[in-house]
């Protein structure tokens, strides 16, 4: 029964923190307001067929990822979590055991994150098992770097490992991912990473004006900034910047390039400073991955604002210095 479900996800979840009033068994979920801060609120989900396969990812790591996804928009904003709320679409005769660990999968991340799932939704499902989440977070009130913060001469960075979760799920759809050269990647699509300490930089430091996620692409990314700036981007990477998918594209029979840039999951993170704003930015970043497989990568930069219905464009410094014009490209989850 739908009541004993819950009780079980209660008892899974575990005790709710002192910010939640009431949490799971009520009508709604009772919280303790901040006074002074913004609120965040985002949604995200996991969709079988979709997001995930079930001879893919085991049901833990479908728990996991679902609020792992959120948190990732929440982490660049310069959020911190509060509490989420999960609703979940099931189809008949579906096996609870798979639906527990999930939750079990779920609650490791509220652990880990410090964000309690604290109410929520079961329904019937037609077609695959579906879990969507809506996170509640808060931020400095008057702190936003919002898409649409471009300039001229901000300088555009790259947070992550493009096109590496790509290469993990090409390597699973292509029956690869037994492969040892391919674990690093069928990892980065399975179970994605997120950064915590990003929310604190982003705070403390007044020279990152506009940041986002890659979860559609980088070149989706890029793009969805350039748009909502009104500004044209000149990209420069350095040579070795797609130097950890040497391996999976040779494998793979892909494009590095074609990877990183059409991607999707990778959750990396895609952000700008300003020059002259007082701050340490980059340098904080590059000690805080000292040692961790994360690259640091100098994208380029923003080159002309835009006035009017002029189309932003996108260009990348090629053979011989030529500028070549990049296209719009990456998931969309319209088509």
């Amino acid at each position: 029964m739908e009541s004993d479900w819950i009780k079980k996800f209660s008892g899974i979840l575990g005790p709710m923190p002192p910010r939640v009033l009431r949490g799971i068994g009520d009508d709604v979920a009772c919280l303790v307001s901040p006074a002074t801060d913004n609120l965040l609120w985002t949604t995200d989900s996991q969709r079988e067929g979709v997001h995930f396969r079930w001879d893919w990812m085991t049901p833990r790591e479908v728990g996991s990822r679902l609020l792992v996804v959120n948190l990732s928009d929440v982490y660049v904003k310069g959020g911190t979590p509060v509490s989420a709320l999960v609703a979940l679409g099931i189809p008949k005769n579906f096996p609870e055991e798979r639906i527990f660990s999930f939750y079990e999968g779920l609650a490791d991340a509220c652990r880990r994150f410090d964000c309690p799932v604290v109410g929520g939704d079961i329904s019937r499902a037609t077609g695959g098992f579906d879990a969507v989440l809506s996170l509640l977070a808060r931020s400095p009130a008057g702190r936003f770097p919002g898409r649409d913060g471009l300039l001229p001469g901000d300088m555009l960075y790259l947070l992550g490992r493009p096109g590496l979760a790509k290469a993990g799920y090409s390597a699973l759809l292509s029956g690869l991912s037994d492969h040892q050269a391919m674990a690093e990647s069928v990892s980065a699509f399975c179970r994605p990473r997120t950064y915590p300490w990003f929310s604190e930089l982003v705070n403390a430091e007044d020279q990152v004006v506009a940041t986002m996620d890659t979860s559609d692409g980088l070149g989706q990314a890029i793009f969805a900034m350039a748009d909502q700036s009104g500004v044209s981007v000149r990209l420069d990477p350095p040579e070795n910047w797609l130097d950890h998918l040497q391996r999976p594209s040779s494998l793979l029979g892909q494009d590095p390039f074609g990877m990183a840039w059409d991607g999707g999951e990778d959750y990396d993170i895609l952000f700008a400073v300003r020059p002259g704003v007082g701050g340490d930015a980059i340098s904080r970043i590059q000690e805080q991955i000292r040692g961790e497989p994360e690259k640091l990568i100098p994208l380029g930069e923003v080159v002309v604002r835009h006035a009017g219905d002029q189309t932003p464009s996108v260009t990348m410094t090629g053979k011989n210095r030529r500028q070549v014009r990049l296209e719009r490209t990456g998931f969309d989850h319209t088509r």
